[in-house]
């Protein structure tokens, strides 16, 4: 048995570990986290600083129930750690378990009465309970600072209706009303509150001014369409989908309202889509959800959406974000699980259905992926999306002709190619030219540009396949030039530029740029491999063969080993080159 003070001083190192790790440490501290891990493991009288430790270590993998599930343990044999509780009540939110989070929200505030997000959840407890009273006072409790300032006054506005005081919620929206990008939300929060009291013109003015500002957004087109159909209104409501339509939205994303509109269904006969102020307040939780959607703020994102759903579990665009930010945290299968849950009358369960079936990619279940992708396929041949999701696993998995097949079936299905379909135009061009179909996949990368002029991946992949084919050199760099300037942490992009200007012989200048790109992109064996001909080309031969060396090390692809491994034994011969981005 290993001393105890031993094992102490390595749940230190290991918490500082994990705790570096969360900002952004590399991942070669894991096997100094195992040995504690380890350690504590073996020492029965540590089993609380053992699952401290565990519980850690899962939170760092975004495993938060499992995470969860050690802390409690860990609770269980030291009941008295606060900061235990507070950790433990985060974790809960963060993997939905609402009910066991609730208790230790109470816990919490016992501590710490001010403590925010405990407030958040009790006043989200009590809207589900019906009693707006507790919930005013729990938001009259959380302070104001922070992400609270947007949160506080969408929730207040909601819990002030639910207590029958529609005017008093509207003005508690007003000040998020002077940020410009929260208009078009606040409208649409405010036209929902209104409908729900049962004032009609109030709602249709709101609605109005968020459709001025957003007309393609999903949800204000299906709320505000809903609206007018239980108006009686259903012109209005054709009005607002046309425009919703010429604004770029996805037809079938408001196929329920569509269908009513075609059946002319009585105004008593639609019911409302936010029910009640419980609903409603969902929807704003939602809302906030979307805002503090940011790398830096995500698993915040991920707790209020869980929060949302605690107050309405049908919210399929809340299913999904919840799906978007497991796979963000490296979780597809329980991000498949989100995916599936979406309802089969929900109309954005197709969507849901192609998401779940890229994350048994991700999982490493590649066949099952393609199976379900194209049973999908051949369900729906009116749709193109299934088998252009199936081309992009295909050319991930570097099955280009394959991927070209199923790239084909896909945009044969679609009526009218607009701009909306420039990437899937740009996937195929890469699969084309990387099974060596050159004529077609410049005849799609020009597409791709002609309804894209400036989408800077375009511009990279298309210059660099001329200048690798020796063509429209000149064009080449001007293209390169712009996309570099549309993308100038672009590691790849800035490679490209660097070659083009290799191969037109300008040595120095191109030596420069390789060198940006191997500070913006150090692990890349291709732009390593360019910088090592521009260090030759400029008689920095020693140089040269490090870069070469240091190529090789980092796992080129099986055609390019030899051509470097020549390169090092008899110094510079002009090599074939893949075109990064693909």
């Amino acid at each position: 048995m290993r001393p105890r003070a031993y094992i102490i001083r390595l749940a230190l190192v290991a918490g500082a570990l994990i705790g570096g790790a969360a900002v952004g440490r590399a991942d070669d501290d894991e096997p100094e986290i195992a040995v504690a891990l380890e350690a504590a493991a073996e020492t029965p009288e540590e089993t609380a600083t053992g699952s401290y430790l565990a519980g850690l270590h899962a939170q760092r993998r975004h495993a938060y129930g499992e995470a969860a599930d050690f802390i409690l343990k860990a609770i269980a044999d030291d009941p008295d750690e606060p900061s235990l509780r507070m950790r433990a009540f985060q974790l809960l939110l963060s993997e939905g378990r609402f009910a066991e989070a609730l208790t230790f929200a109470r816990e919490v505030l016992r501590e710490s009465p001010g403590n925010g997000l405990a407030n958040l959840v009790l006043a989200v407890d009590a809207v589900r309970r019906g009693d707006a009273a507790a919930a005013e006072r729990h938001l009259g409790e959380m302070p104001d600072s922070g992400i609270n300032r947007l949160m506080t006054p969408f929730m207040r506005a909601w819990v002030l209706a639910g207590a029958g005081k529609p005017d008093a919620g509207v003005v508690a929206l007003e000040p998020l009303r002077q940020q410009q990008p929260l208009r078009p939300v606040v409208a649409m929060q405010s036209a929902l509150i209104f409908d729900g009291a049962g004032r009609a013109a109030e709602a249709g003015d709101r609605f109005q001014a968020a459709l001025a500002i957003a007309p393609g957004n999903v949800r204000l087109a299906r709320f505000a369409a809903n609206f007018y159909l239980r108006q009686g209104k259903s012109e209005v409501a054709e009005e607002v989908l046309r425009h919703y339509a010429a604004a770029g939205g996805e037809p079938d994303l408001v196929a329920p309202e569509r269908a009513q509109i075609a059946a002319r269904r009585p105004a008593s006969e639609v019911p409302p889509l936010v029910g009640g102020f419980a609903d409603g307040l969902a929807e704003a939780l939602f809302d906030v959800a979307g805002v503090t959607n940011q790398p830096q703020s995500r698993d915040l994102a991920l707790i209020l959406t869980r929060l949302a759903l605690a107050l309405r579990p049908e919210h399929t665009l809340a299913l999904l974000l919840i799906a978007e930010l497991l796979e963000e945290n490296e979780r597809p299968e329980a991000a498949r699980t989100a995916f599936l849950a979406v309802p089969e009358s929900s109309p954005l369960r197709w969507s849901a259905q192609l998401r779940a079936a890229t994350a048994l990619d991700r999982m490493d279940r590649t066949d099952e992926a393609m199976a379900e992708l194209k049973r999908m396929s051949e369900a729906r041949p009116d749709r193109a999306e299934a088998a252009l999701r199936l081309g992009d696993i295909l050319r991930a998995r570097s099955r280009f002709a394959e991927a070209v097949e199923a790239y084909d079936v896909g945009l044969a299905r679609v009526p009218v190619i607009d701009q909306r379909h420039w990437s899937a135009l740009y996937s195929r061009g890469i699969a084309l030219e990387r099974a060596k179909i050159w004529d077609r996949a410049e005849a799609d990368f020009l597409k791709a540009l002609e309804l894209q002029p400036e989408q800077p991946y375009v511009l990279n992949y298309l210059a660099y396949s001329w200048v690798d084919r020796g063509l429209n050199l000149d064009r080449s760099l001007a293209m390169l030039r712009r996309a570099v300037e549309l993308r100038p942490e672009d590691g790849y992009i800035v490679d490209s530029l660097g070659w083009v200007m290799y191969r037109l012989g300008r040595f120095e200048e191109a030596t420069r740029e390789l060198e940006r790109a191997v500070e913006l992109r150090p692990l890349d064996p291709v732009i390593n491999d360019h910088l090592g001909d521009a260090y030759w080309r400029t008689g920095r031969r020693t140089e040269a063969r490090v870069q070469w060396q240091r190529a090789l090390t980092l796992q080129p692809e099986a055609d390019q080993v030899k051509p470097i491994e020549d390169k090092l034994a008899r110094g510079l011969e002009t090599q074939a080159k893949r075109p990064n981005g693909g």
